[in-house]
């Protein structure tokens, strides 16, 4: 199988690796020359290795570079890795070589010999993998692996039930949902999926379909068949091409039968950077510095599903985990990241936030992140943990940074905890994207024009979503996040200490450099990336 890089944006041509090394960097004598400031003359080599393949080897380069976020010296090279060289991002393909034929996938709507070929709810399912658009491809190849970690060929089988498992765990991936929904009614099992946040039809089975479908996801989670009316959780995974995805399941039995959903949490579909999050370079840089200090407190709020996790990990990525002590307590561990021990929550065996958090103190850690600040004693012991040598990473529920501040201090901690401990408050929200295929611009209102202010940045026009088939008729396509940052300094804290209240406080904040969610989101609205309405759903009071 033959390799290829190509780059994820911009119009540099796809390069194949052959056998000759590949160099990268600013130099015009390079394979691959980029015009970056960040990119050095000489900064990377793409080699061939001993055992057929390629592998990835900086060249003492002055900003290092990234396999799929994590920061390598040098590495072998995959199908589906993503490498980031300065700013930069290239994947690597696999490329037929013209000397065997890969197999099509076997729902391939073009394919079909016949408009009776497939049954009415295949064919709708196929025709909506058809049309949602190529951005990025959808597995041809799908393999289960159960619960026990053995590879099941149950999806190679012909039948209803494996033909519905395969299409609507590609549709998933296509459409990058994060929940499948299947729902027994009366007449018919009805399928949704959460895209971008939101609950989204997709089809509705036959319920001899959905029985033989779901009954292959009970199997591959090896779950007990005599306790079909109980409540039952599970896991299994998918080999998706060349990546593997966990899943995660949930029964629950309802009128018409068991209701099932599917969690799934595929890690190509969430940032691997602090670059990737959107932040204001001011916002960056300040997050930046304070992953670099030895102890403080950073704490991310906001609802659950807006990115708190995931923005925390990439601040870990921060970090060299290789030379510091990195801790995780989370609830649950979703995904894995090197070089950290990860340590999950489990309150039925007296494994809370606190009772970890106090463990965690006496294996001598550097950092700590604790998933989320719940009671007095997970807030007190973070707390004094940050003001004792060691960087905290927390988040905690709450509607914005100054909200955030006042939850601290409900939990019954002391001012002057919250006051000396607490570096940053990053408040943050997820808004769907407007899709570029059907937005529409609408000129601005005078009461538009007049809220935004100068964020509306002299635009004449907004745009609105309509809806088409590449978006599932919902008018937005991904999501990306909106921040607001609180950077505690010396006034704030003088006023956390004298029992504050929210005009005190928003006094202070307003003296620096200082950016509400709202605003964020009206910045985004002005470039035509969403929608005002949709900034006022998410970020609205």
């Amino acid at each position: 199988m033959k390799l290829r890089l190509r780059a994820m944006h911009g119009r540099l041509r796809p390069v194949d690796l052959l056998d000759a090394p590949i160099s990268i960097g600013r130099h015009p004598g390079n394979a691959l020359c980029l015009q970056d400031d960040r990119v050095s003359r000489h900064h990377c080599v793409i080699e061939p290795d001993d055992a057929g393949g390629f592998r990835i080897r900086d060249l003492d380069s002055r900003n290092g570079i990234r396999l799929n976020g994590e920061p390598v010296l040098h590495a072998p090279l995959r199908s589906g890795d993503v490498l980031r060289v300065g700013a930069t991002e290239f994947i690597v393909e696999a490329v037929d070589n013209g000397l065997t034929a890969e197999p099509a996938p076997d729902l391939d709507l073009d394919r079909l010999p016949s408009a009776e070929a497939a049954p009415a709810w295949l064919k709708e399912l196929m025709r909506i993998l058809k049309d949602l658009p190529p951005k990025r491809d959808y597995a041809e190849r799908v393999v289960l692996i159960a619960a026990d970690g053995k590879t099941s060929q149950v999806l190679d089988a012909p039948g209803e039930g494996p033909s519905a498992v395969k299409a609507l765990m590609r549709i998933a991936s296509k459409a990058r949902a994060t929940d499948i929904h299947v729902e027994p009614k009366a007449q018919a099992v009805h399928v949704r999926m959460r895209v971008d946040g939101q609950m989204v039809w997709i089809a509705e089975l036959p319920p001899r379909v959905g029985e033989l479908a779901v009954g292959l996801i009970r199997t591959a989670c090896h779950m007990k068949p005599a306790a079909r009316d109980a409540v039952q959780d599970g896991h299994f995974s998918c080999s998706l091409d060349d990546r593997r995805v966990e899943f995660r399941v949930s029964l629950t039995p309802s009128v018409h039968g068991q209701k099932s959903v599917i969690r799934i949490l595929d890690s190509r579909d969430i940032p691997h950077a602090l670059d990737d999050l959107g932040l204001a370079p001011y916002m960056l840089d300040r997050i930046r510095r304070t992953c670099r200090q030895d102890q403080g407190l950073l704490l991310v709020c906001g609802p659950t599903g807006s990115g708190k996790t995931t923005t925390l990990y990439n601040a870990l990525r921060e970090i060299d985990r290789h030379s510091k002590n990195v801790v995780t307590i989370e609830d649950p561990v979703e995904y894995t990241l090197d070089g950290t021990t990860q340590l999950p929550v489990d309150e039925a065996r007296g494994k809370s936030f606190g009772e970890l958090l106090r463990s965690v103190l006496r294996q001598d850690p550097d950092v700590i992140l604790v998933g989320e600040i719940r009671d007095e004693e997970t807030a007190r012991t973070a707390m004094q943990a940050a003001m004792t040598g060691h960087l905290v990473f927390s988040t905690v529920h709450a509607k914005d940074s100054i909200a955030a501040v006042f939850r601290l201090l409900d939990l019954k901690v002391e001012p002057y905890l919250v006051a000396s401990s607490l570096d940053l408050v990053l408040a943050q929200r997820l808004v769907r994207v407007l899709c570029d295929n059907c937005k529409r611009a609408v000129a601005v209102t005078p009461t538009e024009s007049t809220r935004m202010g100068r964020f509306l940045q002299s635009r004449a026009s907004l745009y609105h979503p309509v809806g088409c088939a590449k978006c599932l008729a919902t008018g937005f396509r991904g999501r990306r996040a909106i921040f607001e940052l609180l950077d505690v300094n010396d006034e704030l804290r003088d006023v956390i200490l004298k029992e504050p209240g929210i005009q005190a406080m928003k006094r202070v904040i307003e003296q620096g450099l200082f950016t509400t969610l709202v605003q964020s989101g009206w910045r985004l609205a002005a470039d035509g990336l969403t929608s005002l309405d949709e900034v006022d759903r998410v970020a609205g009071t």
